[in-house]
């Protein structure tokens, strides 16, 4: 079995060999047979700690996780004698991932779908009964409106891919395989041309005069990115004014602006591609309520989801983009084009964790927490500015502090809420008075906005004790608690002695 570092070796071997990037892709895939599956990585390393991280994020599939590991399933106390001791570890669409980001190609998208949607990470792509022979690509099998598994395809038909282990199967495999990718960047346009592919006819490259669902895609991509004039038409029809608007946005972008959409100007549209279209009588509190509604899914106490948004408001103004003032400052970039490109990876994940910048709606800052972020958004398939996804992880967090989820729960008082989650989640400790007021205030807002959407009775004020009124009372008290209690425990001698 290879280690990491086994195969960090092979990889430097190799480039010095003068093996292009396709065969070293091929030779690193063989490399890899054997090493484990762990559902979300994506090349981490194989250990307890990273196993229950992935587990954490999907609960559905701890079993799954932790089974196959001696220390996790209770089998041995340490991970020495393992045979996945000091290796890495994928899911399917890490595998490829993986793959190619070591001959410094990126595949974006979070899931095998998403992958294989992203247009910007194909040279071409189709269905797998077009695919040319003789080249390294990635494969998928398409069931039930989605891609539910990807590997990679040696081109000698054979396929390595991460299912339980990273193993080796044959074409065309059970079930199929039904669609292939060859990745953007892996092989030139004379090597493409040679296996038979016209790289003018290329899925991932329009030009004007084309036509069709892929134009469309264009064009809305463009309208959003503010590419296009305000009489644009989102026609399927790549005419005159879609060409210019291409050239805009390739000015804008620093792309050569020749008005034809390939590789690298899919991959600067990616960000636009999956944006939701803007509804200008949409609900001005879309965010804020989502934001509650889930959280209050969780805590079931208003007083407690208040106080909690309070703090989130206070913090980034639930903002799931937002990115820290002095990021903006520091980076000369704005919260939208921050997020954009960590989605993309032109911010790689390593640069996001360490920056030392806060971010979305809880500015998360400290490099673990943000790692963890990102590896939730990424294992989930969401954008890192995902409002519901923050919300979720949020939740996650919350759950790993003692005493906290309760303490929401059993809040009697917006102020009360806003205190223990300021305290205890956020300040690790007491804080200013005055800091704290202001965000139970922010807080107040929310209950008196979204408490009156729920089923939700105030709790009773409590009763103040009353004066005891003579001693005659207290001993009829006492002597009714002691009938009660005798009678209890004369059951209960009965039922032992079996009368």
């Amino acid at each position: 079995m290879n280690t990491a570092q086994d195969l960090d070796d092979l990889l430097e071997t190799w480039k010095i060999s003068g093996l292009s990037k396709a065969e070293q892709v091929r030779e690193l895939a063989e490399a890899c047979l054997g090493l484990p599956y762990v559902y979300g990585a994506y090349g981490q390393m194989c250990t307890p700690a990273n196993r229950k991280k992935y587990a954490s994020y999907h609960p559905e599939y701890k079993d799954d996780i932790y089974k196959p590991c001696p220390v996790l399933s209770g089998k041995q106390a340490t991970c020495d004698g393992c045979k996945w001791d000091g290796c890495r570890c994928f899911d399917c669409r890490g595998f490829t991932m993986w793959l190619l980001s070591q001959v410094g190609i990126q595949l974006y998208g979070g899931g095998a779908t998403t992958q294989y949607e992203t247009n910007s990470n194909w040279a071409y792509k189709g269905d797998i009964r077009n695919m040319p022979q003789g080249l390294v690509c990635c494969l998928f099998k398409h069931r039930e409106n989605r891609m539910s598994h990807t590997g990679m395809y040696l081109g000698n038909g054979n396929i390595i891919h991460c299912s339980g282990i990273v193993k080796e199967d044959s074409l065309p495999g059970k079930p199929a395989w039904t669609n292939f990718g060859i990745p953007a960047g892996l092989y030139t346009d004379e090597e493409l041309k040679a296996a038979g592919i016209d790289p003018s006819k290329n899925v991932a490259t329009l030009r004007k005069g084309a036509e069709g669902d892929l134009v469309l895609d264009l064009q809305r991509a463009l309208v959003k990115a503010g590419s296009a004039p305000a009489d644009f038409k989102v026609d399927g029809k790549f005419g005159k004014a879609t060409e210019e608007s291409v050239k805009v946005f390739q000015t804008v972008n620093h792309l050569t602006a020749d008005g034809v959409v390939g590789p690298k100007t899919w991959k600067a549209l990616a960000p636009y591609m999956d944006a939701p279209p803007v509804d200008e009588d949409a609900d001005v509190y879309t965010d804020d309520r989502t934001c509650w509604e889930r959280l209050y899914n969780v805590i079931e106490n208003p007083y407690g989801v208040a106080g909690v948004m309070g703090n989130l408001c206070a913090e980034s103004g639930i903002n799931p983009k937002n990115l820290e003032n002095t990021g903006n400052k520091n980076l000369n970039i704005s919260d939208e084009a921050y997020t954009q490109d960590v989605d993309t990876g032109i911010i790689s994940p390593e640069q996001f964790a360490n920056d030392g910048y806060g971010y979305g709606i809880a500015q998360w800052t400290y490099h673990s927490r943000k790692e963890d972020l990102l590896n939730y958004a990424f294992s989930n398939d969401y954008s890192i500015g995902c409002l519901p996804m923050q919300v979720d992880f949020l939740l996650q967090e919350m759950g790993g502090y003692i005493g906290l989820m309760d303490s929401l729960r059993n809040a009697k008082s917006v102020r009360e809420a806003s205190d223990v989650f300021y305290i205890r989640f956020e300040h690790s400790g007491d804080g200013p008075e005055e800091t704290k007021a202001k965000r139970a205030k922010l807080g107040q807002q929310y209950f008196d906005t979204f408490a009156n959407t729920v089923d939700f009775k105030p709790a009773e004020p409590p009763q103040e004790d009353k004066p005891i009124e003579s001693m005659d009372a207290v001993m009829t008290a006492l002597k009714s608690a002691y009938a009660s209690a005798k009678t209890v425990c004369d059951i209960l001698r009965k039922l032992i002695e079996g009368e």
